[in-house]
């Protein structure tokens, strides 16, 4: 019996390590459907929004340890990627893919294949994979984009998941009109758990870059901030910050805070917290979604403007699996019935 030949998996767009343990997921399930060994490859690996990065130790520490699967952290330039990209069948090369396919590699690999396209699987990127043309817009203006280029960017990505997606590996799918969750991805998730668990009482806030991104002053955000850890005392909490990865930690000061360096959905101290509180949070949703971890949305005068800035099936989402949004008045409230 002829051995199955080798598939060749691209993985580009990594940002975070969120964006590994999806690809984790893929990776673990392309393993049960075939015999043959599995090639990956990791192209363009690099620097997330503000301080995040993500390294080649990183790659080799998240993705599945299996005899069957040889990794490559770090396809950084020259003769390595024309190999890694130079297999003819076509369903022997998977372009796998953050956010959107990565039309710089596609077109290479096109190229490199003598016109036959690869399979091109789109992973999630957070909860921007869940938006539009407008919301991802409105994203890269955020991060700093100006001019014409954020249209442009814009309209290529949602042009290229429209045109060359073949698959959408997500943790999140409709099914009969209403989101559920995935549990080939969501099993990456809960497999992955590490660390100690949160002290009894524990309320974990999940910080975001707000600052960063100009949403909202620095004063502003620890004033709203203040007005949680009040509420959170009101209820018998002790609130513990959790630091997004992209933000200055160094913020916090005078707050407790945890100095965990995996995603919060994979660090024990948040799956076990007595409730978990955020605003336009992947992992305040991931949270609630995947480790039935209680959970409250709070929003500030700041946020309002993110509000209006979601797309439908974004607010879909967060309201299948998040309660509605509470103001700072009505937080002692939304914790109470948290807690239940």
């Amino acid at each position: 019996m002829t051995p199955e030949p080798p598939v060749r998996v691209t993985l580009t767009g990594v940002r975070s390590l969120t964006h590994l343990v999806y690809a984790a997921s893929f990776l673990r399930h392309l393993l049960t459907e075939r015999a043959g060994p599995v090639q990956v490859g990791v192209y363009d690996l690099g620097d997330g929004f503000g301080r995040s990065r993500v390294s080649a130790d990183d790659v080799l520490a998240l993705l599945p340890d299996d005899p069957s699967l040889t990794i490559d952290p770090d396809l950084s330039g020259g003769g390595r990627v024309a190999d890694h990209f130079t297999v003819v069948a076509d369903r022997s090369r998977v372009l796998l893919s953050v956010g959107a396919p990565g039309l710089r590699v596609w077109r290479r690999m096109v190229r490199a294949g003598r016109g036959h396209r690869p399979r091109v699987v789109v992973l999630d990127e957070g909860i921007g994979s869940f938006g539009d043309l407008r919301t991802r817009l409105a994203a890269y203006r955020r991060q700093g984009g100006s001019g014409p280029w954020p249209v442009v960017r814009a309209a290529a990505v949602s042009g290229g998941n429209r045109v060359l997606t073949d698959e959408r590996w997500s943790l999140y799918r409709r099914d009969g009109g209403r989101w559920v969750v995935d549990e080939r991805v969501a099993r990456e998730f809960r497999d992955r758990v590490q660390g100690e668990p949160a002290a009894p009482g524990t309320a974990v806030y999940l910080g975001q870059p707000w600052p960063e991104l100009g949403v909202m002053t620095e004063r502003d955000y620890l004033d709203h901030l203040h007005v949680v850890a009040e509420a959170c005392d009101a209820a018998g909490l002790a609130l513990v910050v959790r630091p997004h990865p992209s933000e200055d930690p160094g913020r916090y000061a005078g707050l407790a805070r945890s100095s965990s360096g995996v995603p919060a959905e994979l660090d024990r101290a948040a799956v076990t917290a007595r409730v978990v509180i955020g605003s336009h949070s992947t992992a305040l949703l991931n949270l609630a979604a995947v480790h039935g971890v209680p959970a409250v949305r709070v929003t500030a005068p700041g946020l309002s403007g993110l509000d209006r800035a979601l797309g439908s099936r974004q607010r879909a989402l967060f309201d299948t699996f998040l309660p509605l949004a509470a103001d700072p008045e009505g937080l002692r409230s939304a914790l109470g019935r948290a807690l239940g």
